[in-house]
């Protein structure tokens, strides 16, 4: 089977979850604006999101899949299955554990988190308050990791991508009653909402479960196992691995968490700074996590089976899916940022202020898309072979480089100074992984053929969108009605779309035969 399809299950599922979420958050900006409530639940929400889009992007996948595939090949797959039992029993205490020791010093926690919050004693006992009842979503969301690599180490990817589809759908749901049915305070819609996400998490755990013991997977370990496991030299070294994993492998977040804490200093920065990554990771979800499950399992395998060519052939379909997407999504954001958190986000308590301040994040983060994505398609020539100091010297570096860029911008004074730092460090962090590893690619003159296909497919659509803007612009002003503003920025956005695919198909870089699964004898 060609790449492209299950990068497009992959990539479609995960959309379809980064668009229910970004619904999600629609209703949340409607519903708790960008002031102390909101600042509250973001900064709850800080660290269990950032551990939830590391591992969604193949966090612990880097510490399992490579390791599953070795066994398999080497002591066959009962051997493979008695480490997955294992790994499950020692990741379910270490998550236990991490979620008392987190509830009991969340308060110094939330300082390191969002310091610029403690200069205001109220908000921040909010803040701890939605930090306590959140943070066992963490532990949720490892062992729905765990679940998940072992789903897509037998190439069963669109279960695990589907599922955080329930959580948003509940939410969803929550929200629109509290918006239409109630008269409720920001502070208990807040608490609400809160509570809500941790039932859903739950509720995903739940599913994913079914979905392992139908693999033949055990989803619940056996007593035997929390023994065996704790003596298992290979469990042990492969949850050893996966904390740097999780770090290499959801690099991107950890530059916005570096974000995050300085927005914290500025009123209203997070959120305004949180409801533009939100929409940012719609085009990021689809092409990295896509990548970074696909790609990962592939290549372990290519190595373990010495295949060359199904090695070249790996790096060659991400590169060209990588940039296809990419570059007209990051583009397109830095074009259309105004309009699409004007018609997306301003209404209720979320004001034409807070629109252009998410506005302009937005255009400072799109910068930094093409370099995340690049990441993703390097990392697995480290992960598969499970080296893991070099991209984890490479993290530190782009992270040091972040803060002293934000720090020299002077954050107080410049809005915009966070989301340049994600720019800069992102684009250190791939610039630093394709040094390390150009020897190792091979991509040669058909990647650059590529490359410059699809920047001239988004330049075609660039200049479009700039044509065509002027004459939606009276459309897209405030007194128009939301279906009118809706209509008009979804024209707009699928002239660029059309303009776009219709130049990479006559370039030679689309080709949707490569989306037939191919068949097998």
């Amino acid at each position: 089977m060609s790449l492209a399809v299950p990068f497009t299950v992959v990539g479609s599922a995960t959309l379809l979850s980064r668009v229910t979420g970004f619904l999600r958050d629609v209703l949340v900006a409607a519903l708790l604006g960008t002031g102390g409530v909101a600042e509250a639940y973001v900064a709850a929400f800080l660290l269990p999101n950032l551990v939830r889009r590391m591992m969604s992007e193949g966090g612990l996948h880097a510490a399992i899949v490579p390791r599953i595939a070795r066994l398999e090949q080497q002591d066959g797959p009962a051997a493979a299955r008695d480490f997955a039992e294992d790994a499950l029993a020692l990741l379910s205490v270490l998550a236990i554990l991490l979620v008392l020791v987190a509830e009991i010093f969340m308060e110094p926690l939330m300082r390191f988190l969002a310091h610029g919050l403690s200069e205001d004693p109220d908000l921040f006992a909010q803040a701890v308050l939605f930090g306590r009842i959140a943070f066992p979503f963490v532990s949720f969301t490892v062992l729905l990791a765990l679940y998940a690599a072992l789903l897509n180490s037998v190439e069963r990817y669109a279960v695990a991508a589907l599922v955080p589809v329930m959580l948003n759908l509940l939410l969803i749901g929550v929200m629109a009653t509290l918006l239409l049915a109630t008269d409720i305070s920001q502070k208990r819609a807040g608490l609400v909402l809160v509570i809500t996400i941790l039932l859903a998490g739950l509720i995903q755990l739940a599913l994913l479960a079914m979905a392992v013991t139908r693999t033949g997977f055990r989803a619940m370990p056996r007593f035997k196992a929390f023994r065996r496991g704790f003596r298992s030299g290979e469990a042990r070294m492969a949850l050893w691995l996966a904390f740097p994993g999780m770090a290499v492998a959801g690099s991107g977040h950890l530059h916005l968490l570096i974000a995050a804490q300085f927005a914290s200093l500025r009123p209203h920065g997070l959120p305004t700074l949180y409801f533009a990554d939100r929409l940012f990771q719609l085009p990021l979800g689809f092409a990295a996590s896509a990548i970074g499950v696909v790609l990962l399992p592939r290549i372990a395998r290519a190595l373990q089976a010495g295949d060359e060519k199904g090695l070249d052939v790996a790096r060659a379909e991400s590169f060209r899916f990588a940039v296809l997407l990419v570059l007209p999504a990051a583009a397109g954001l830095f074009l259309l940022a105004d309009p699409m958190i004007s018609v997306l986000f301003q209404r209720g308590a979320f004001t034409q202020a807070d629109a252009l301040a998410t506005a302009a994040n937005l255009r400072g983060l799109a910068l930094a898309l093409p370099a995340f994505v690049l990441a993703k398609i390097l990392l697995p020539e480290f992960l598969a072979e499970e080296r893991m100091r070099t991209p984890l010297l490479a993290i530190g570096v782009a992270c040091g480089l972040n803060a002293l860029a934000v720090l020299l911008l002077e954050p107080r004074q410049n809005p915009l100074a966070p989301v340049l730092g994600v720019a800069i460090g992102a684009w250190s962090y791939a610039a630093i992984l394709y040094v390390l590893a150009r020897h190792r690619l091979r991509l040669g003159l058909r990647a650059l053929r590529d490359l410059a296909a699809a920047a001239t497919a988004t330049a075609g659509m660039a200049l479009a969108i700039r044509l065509i803007q002027p004459y939606a612009e009276p459309f897209l002003k405030a007194e128009f009605g939301l279906a009118i503003k809706s209509a008009t920025l979804s024209g707009l956005i699928l002239a660029g779309v059309a303009v776009h695919l219709a130049l990479a198909r006559m370039l030679g870089i689309l080709d949707f035969r490569l989306l037939r699964a191919e068949r097998t004898s």
